[in-house]
């Protein structure tokens, strides 16, 4: 294993501000992975996989089993990390200026657009050349750059998430829908959430439009494009040795499938659990009032049209008193709900996945600010 430590311009004065890197295998051996968690810095099960996943990887290493380059960035967000208030981290979102930190990554495609190299310039060095056109001064926008530069350089992109409360889960483009659903088998995870174009510049979606571009262009075929995924590892409070050390392995089965690492037992990864929903069809259910939330589903629950998934109870009001329902609006299953009880009037209470596309929901504006 090489480490390298990527350094980024401090936030004070004489305070050290580093990426860290880990590099498995011979780079320009084969295909190549690229794996980060901790984007957003208040979840944390990504962090331990990774850990468990370098480990892993460790010994594979010694065995001269890898076949491939595998890249960890074990905490994508130094930023974020030094933002703990009263002891409670608040990693989501930059307390600068209020951005969510995976949002608004680079946008490559217009200055790909205003190049004027040579015919026989490869994609690889027009990405190169592209990024070097777009050099950010501000830490955080720094941050990002270094990041997707070097996701850019690989194969196969895997960042790692998790929601508040939730079943593990998928977010990827259409066209590698069929891959992600072998690395959904692999996981365990029974949804996959796809989409044509989210909008927002989330970090996996900045990957793939960069690479379609290319495609688009005829310069590369589609089924070439780089895969990049997110994954939702449960929830913030589902960190232990074993789900990381299950979901390490999941991972390493996904990436010897791929190719990758070569293990003693040959891996097949055919899904019968996964099902891929779309993410028009995906439902933020918000609070209609303010009250405490009295739950009658959880996530992974199959949910139906007009059901009661839970009940808000008002504790202004007289003993006694009606409760307001909280109703799906979509046929499909409960992925997330937030680990809070107290709920504001507009506050999402839970996401729900639906076979059927949303009217309210437009390509483009299908992430949500928080």
């Amino acid at each position: 294993m090489n480490t390298e430590y990527i350094e980024l311009t401090p936030l004070v004065p004489g305070q050290p501000l580093n990426l860290i890197k880990h590099t498995f295998g011979q780079p320009g051996t084969g295909r190549s992975a690229y794996l980060q968690a901790g984007l957003h810095a208040d979840e944390h099960p990504g962090i331990l996989v990774l850990h468990h996943l370098t480990e892993l990887l460790s010994g594979y290493e010694q065995q001269g089993k890898l076949r491939g380059e595998i890249v960890i960035v074990p905490f994508a967000n130094p930023v974020g990390l030094l933002q703990n208030v009263l002891g409670c981290w608040t990693g989501r979102f930059n307390l600068a200026d209020g951005e969510n930190f995976n949002r608004q990554f680079p946008d490559l495609n217009p200055l790909l657009d205003a190049q004027t190299l040579a015919k026989d310039t490869s994609p690889a060095e027009r990405v190169q050349a592209a990024l070097a056109d777009n050099q950010p001064i501000d830490t955080t926008s720094q941050m990002k750059h270094r990041l997707m530069a070097e996701a850019l350089k690989h194969d196969l992109v895997l960042d790692l998430h998790c929601d508040s409360d939730a079943v593990l889960h998928l977010y990827t483009n259409q066209l590698h829908s069929e891959r992600a659903t072998r690395l959904a088998d692999a996981l365990g995870a029974e949804v996959v959430f796809v989409e044509e174009f989210a909008g927002g510049q989330p970090f996996d979606e900045s990957i793939f439009r960069t690479w379609k571009w290319f495609a688009d262009k005829e310069y590369i075929a589609p089924e070439t494009i780089p895969f990049s995924v997110t994954v939702e590892l449960r929830g913030q409070t589902d960190v232990s040795d074993e789900l990381a050390r299950q979901d390490a392995l999941g991972i390493i089965a996904f990436l010897a499938a791929e190719g990758l690492i070569a293990l003693d037992e040959p891996v097949v990864l055919e899904s019968d659990k996964t099902t891929i929903y779309p993410l028009e069809g995906a439902s933020h259910v918000r609070a209609p009032v303010t009250g405490i939330l009295s739950w009658h589903k959880k996530p992974g629950d199959r949910v139906s049209l007009g059901e009661c998934i839970a009940e808000l109870i008002h504790p202004d009001r007289v003993p006694g008193s009606a409760r307001t329902f909280v109703l799906s609006d979509v046929n499909g299953v409960m992925v997330a709900r937030p680990v809070m009880k107290m709920i504001r009037a507009g506050q999402r209470v839970a996401l729900l996945a639906g076979n059927e596309k949303l009217a309210n929901r437009q390509a483009g504006s299908l992430l949500k600010h928080f």
